[in-house]
């Protein structure tokens, strides 16, 4: 009989604990930090908990991971040691979620280095507006244990992350979206090779009933669609996704029409869509596809049903902390887009703005902002933050853009404001997208973007 290791108790790890404890499963949970067991000891008398060092392996242990837990880099963690030398299972909570739910369900897997959360909660909408049982949830915020259970007919949509995939070895996702990939996570992957291979994964184990959706915009993405397009080994039906090019086989989004090559048919629609954004489009392109692929696994693909779908795209107002329009005042716009944690995903706010009062900064990442200069002639002036200021600084004065060193959200928000106003700009757009994890200043990026809701709100 299975023994479960629950080892890391985030949200996750805590649901994961639970639902096992509640189902009369062998469960010992515990986590590398003391104060965290101390503290769940008293919250949950029920489950058992223990210190790693007291805690027996052996070659029926399945152990649920936290991928928040650095696994490989910048060393290894111990635990993969126990792993080999008792020939235990380690896995993660999704896939031990997978392993009690997958009979009868439908499962969505949905990853990327940018835009994952905002596909995934896209396709949790279509669906729950087409009537399907659905439900999002895995890296986007939401524990898979949280989700309903012994069901039928269900569909699972999952946004899953590198960690998560690098703990899975069964899933067999029924559809597998895989968006883009750029540098990020190198300090926990080695390298960018790594980093691929671990996106990869969401891959692994589909057969010729399954499908497989690729971003072709990117170049590492498109070079793995030609890769598996050339394996006669990779059994999954493949669809192309563009904001760029009209593709033969695949989903394209240009110049607000939507156009549909897949399943030996074609079909061409008008689009209106509230999001906004190059980047916006992928997501919509991404989630519009797994609708599809999902039409047709259920034999009911046809011009009435995707039309249908298109028409919930275009009410769909987008996530909180990414490209949030906050509120609008005169002709001042405050922009929430706190989940640009890296200078790709800042790209996209800059790119879909002009007249431009941006707060930036925070614990950078390789490369900095660097490669958002053919951007700077859109931004009045920017408002540096966090322990990334003084490189951040230097790099803007280099090239000639306008910025004042305010150390805290809280003073780059309030001088913002006092510049914006005091111009005679027509237009002004006063944007955080801090190009930086928040973790310099905040527990998170949601923490980081509420309080300048909060500042917002204020302001009125």
């Amino acid at each position: 009989m299975s023994n479960y290791i629950v080892y890391g108790l985030g949200i996750s790890g805590i649901s994961t604990a639970k639902f096992l404890q509640t189902n009369k499963l062998n469960i010992v949970a515990t986590d590398d930090n003391p104060e965290v067991l101390k503290n769940n000891i008293t919250k949950y008398p029920n489950i058992n908990f223990k210190l790693p060092n007291e805690i027996s392996y052996n070659n029926s242990s399945i152990i649920s991971f936290a991928p928040g837990i650095p696994l490989y880099f910048p060393k290894p963690h111990s635990i993969l040691e126990i792993v080999k030398k008792y020939n235990c299972k380690l896995s993660c909570d999704l896939e031990i979620f997978y392993k009690f739910n997958q009979k009868n369900n439908f499962f969505v897997g949905i990853t990327g280095t940018n835009g994952k959360s905002t596909t995934t909660a896209l396709t949790g909408f279509i669906f729950k507006e087409l009537n399907f049982q659905a439900e999002i949830g895995g890296n986007i915020g939401i524990p898979c244990f949280d989700l309903p259970q012994n069901q039928q007919n269900f569909n699972y949509i999952f946004e899953t992350s590198s960690y998560q995939l690098d703990l899975m070895n069964d899933v067999a996702f029924n559809i597998s979206a895989l968006l883009n990939i750029t540098p990020d996570h190198i300090d926990r992957h080695g390298s960018l090779e790594n980093y691929i291979e671990s996106k990869k994964r969401i891959f692994q184990n589909q057969t010729a009933s399954d499908y497989a959706i690729i971003g072709f915009d990117n170049n590492i993405t498109k070079n793995i669609y030609n890769e598996f397009i050339n394996n006669n080994n990779f059994k999954a039906k493949l669809i192309a996704i563009s904001n760029h090019q009209i593709l033969e086989n695949g989903i394209s989004i240009l110049q607000n029409q939507i156009h549909i090559n897949i399943f030996s048919q074609k079909f061409t629609f008008d689009f209106a869509p509230i999001l906004k954004g190059d980047h916006n489009l992928q997501n919509i392109a991404s989630a519009l596809a797994i609708s599809c692929c999902k039409l047709h696994r259920d034999n009911n693909f046809n011009q009435d049903n995707i039309l249908k779908i298109i028409k919930i795209i275009e009410k769909f107002k987008g996530l909180k902390h990414r490209m949030q329009l906050v509120d609008k005042t005169d002709n001042i716009s405050f922009i929430n887009d706190s989940k640009a944690t890296n200078a790709d995903s800042t790209e996209n706010a800059l790119k879909a703005f002009e007249n431009i009062f941006w707060i930036v900064g925070g614990r950078a990442k390789e490369g900095g902002i660097e490669s958002l200069k053919p951007y700077f002639n859109k931004i009045y002036k920017a408002y540096l933050i966090g322990e990334s200021s003084a490189i951040f600084a230097k790099f803007l004065q280099q090239n000639n853009v306008n910025f004042t060193l305010c150390e805290t959200l809280e003073n780059a928000f309030k001088t913002s404001v006092k510049d914006a106003e005091s111009c005679d700009l027509l237009i002004k757009n006063i944007l955080l997208s801090p190009a930086c994890a928040s973790f310099d200043q905040w527990k998170n990026f949601e923490e980081r973007g509420d309080f300048f809701c909060k500042l917002v709100n204020e302001n009125k």
